[in-house]
């Protein structure tokens, strides 16, 4: 059998090539563009916390040190007793409960002392649920690194009739912001009004079925 000349094995590798480059095109051109949608999630907000300056960190902490120094049913010490109570109270102002709770009226966490983050990262939510109005909000103060070892409690909340601690109180209401959590924006309206959701496009691909 005579052996196949250079021109015909040359002509096999070009169909081979062209078959194979034909496959790809086809496979790509299979490959569709969509859209996806993309929901835009309102509780991954991370910046809702009040900025505290250093300075006005340290001086809340030493008025709160000194406070602290004498034990008062005012004063609410450590995580489970402090979240206790704001639960309730804010169960008590949205309807839930028909008893009367004490009211906390200032919340002070140790947040970079805290670890892991998640255990701080509910406060701003529940201090807002825990308010009575809009004109008459929880006030959440993070203290500073360290502050911890100071106080001996890593969150601390106040009811606003401590007459002792009248300084500390003019002080976070005159220097410490509300807590601005967007999405609760119409707690404490009647008639939550509705907002348009926010949907994002995303160009992508889809691959040709198999």
């Amino acid at each position: 059998m005579s052996k196949p000349n250079k021109v015909t094995k040359l002509a096999v590798i070009k169909s081979s090539a062209k078959a194979t480059s034909s496959s790809i095109k086809a496979h790509e051109a299979k490959k569709r563009l969509v859209f996806r949608p993309i929901l835009e999630n309102p509780y991954t907000q991370s910046n809702v916390w009040p900025f505290i300056q250093p300075e006005l960190g340290s001086d809340i902490v030493a008025l709160l040190e000194s406070l602290l120094k004498n034990p008062s049913p005012e004063v609410y010490r450590g995580f489970n007793q402090t979240v206790a109570a704001l639960e309730k109270q804010a169960a008590y102002n949205r309807g839930k409960l028909s008893d009367p709770v004490p009211q906390i009226k200032y919340v002070f966490v140790c947040k970079f002392d805290i670890s892991p983050a998640i255990l701080t990262s509910m406060f701003p939510v529940l201090s807002v649920t825990a308010s009575r109005s809009a004109d008459d909000m929880v006030k959440l103060v993070q203290l500073p690194r360290g502050s911890i070892e100071k106080l001996g409690d890593g969150i601390i909340g106040l009811t606003p009739n401590l007459e002792r601690a009248k300084s500390l109180y003019d002080l976070v209401d005159e220097k410490v912001k509300d807590v601005d959590v967007p999405w609760l924006n119409g707690i404490f309206d009647k008639e939550v009004p509705f907002e348009v959701p926010k949907v994002k496009q995303i160009q992508t691909s889809v691959g040709a079925k198999k």
